[in-house]
């Protein structure tokens, strides 16, 4: 169960990325600011939720 929390942190901490380094400056380019700003909001609650579900993985084991 460990190893399935850690892999899902991982995929989510990816995906938090992509959305912050490759979305939200797609959504800039296009001049798009709903999206740029939801890619933001999204990008690092992502990333914070990842970060706290690889803590508490750690903490399990």
């Amino acid at each position: 169960m460990y190893r399935v929390l850690a892999y899902t942190s991982a995929l989510s901490l990816f995906s938090g990325l992509v959305l912050l380094l490759v979305d939200h400056r797609v959504y800039k380019v296009r001049q798009m600011p709903k999206e740029q700003k939801y890619a933001r909001i999204f990008g690092w609650a992502q990333l914070s939720l990842a970060i706290v579900s690889f803590l508490m993985s750690l903490l399990m084991q």
